[in-house]
C-alpha cells in the first residue's frame, strides 16, 4: 500500500532544502554585486571624480532604465559603499580623507582607471575560508547593522560567525 503522506513528506524536504539552498546563492551573488557595485561607488565618489547628487542621479536614471528595480536608492547605494569601505582591504580600496595622507598605493592607481566593475566577493585569504563562507550566508540587512554597531574587523567578524 501507498503511504502517501510519507512520499508527501520526502517531497516537501527537497522542496525545501532547494529553496534554502538558491536563497543563499541568490544572497552570495546579491553581496557580491553590492561589493562591486559599493567599490564602484567608493573609487568614483571619495576620488572626487563624482560630485554632490551624483549618487542620486544615478539611483534614479537605474529606476528609469530598468524599471521595478528594488535596492538602488540612494541611500542603499550609500550602504553598499559603507559595506565595500569595512571589508576592502585598505590597499587596494579609495582611501577615505586623510587616511594614506598624501600617499597613494600603485596598486591603488590602476584599480582606479578601470571603468567596468568586476563582481567577486572578499578573498578567502582576506577572511579565512570559515570566515568567508559566513559572510556569504549573512544578508546585505545584517551586514549593515553589523557595520553600524562594530568599529573593528575583529568584532564584525565575531558577529559574522554567529
Amino acid at each position: 500500500m501507498l503511504d502517501i503522506v510519507k512520499d508527501v513528506k520526502v517531497i516537501k524536504t527537497a522542496i525545501l532544502k532547494s529553496r534554502y539552498i538558491a536563497a543563499r546563492l541568490a544572497n552570495g551573488e546579491m553581496l557580491k554585486l553590492y561589493f562591486a557595485i559599493g567599490g564602484y561607488v567608493s573609487q568614483n565618489s571619495r576620488n572626487g571624480r563624482w560630485g554632490t547628487g551624483a549618487i542620486d542621479e544615478i539611483s534614479r536614471l537605474l529606476q528609469k532604465e530598468l524599471p521595478g528595480l528594488r535596492g538602488f536608492s540612494p541611500t542603499n547605494m550609500k550602504n553598499m559603499r559603507i559595506f565595500y569601505e569595512a571589508w576592502s582591504p585598505k590597499e587596494i580600496r579609495q582611501p577615505v580623507a586623510g587616511e594614506f595622507g598624501q600617499h597613494v598605493p600603485e596598486i591603488q592607481k590602476e584599480h582606479l582607471q578601470t571603468t567596468e566593475i568586476v563582481i567577486r566577493q572578499p578573498a578567502a585569504d582576506e577572511l579565512g575560508e570559515n570566515d568567508a563562507t559566513a559572510f556569504m550566508a549573512t544578508s546585505f540587512t545584517n551586514h549593515m547593522e553589523i557595520i553600524y554597531a562594530c568599529k573593528n574587523i575583529d568584532e564584525r567578524l565575531f558577529y559574522i560567525r554567529k
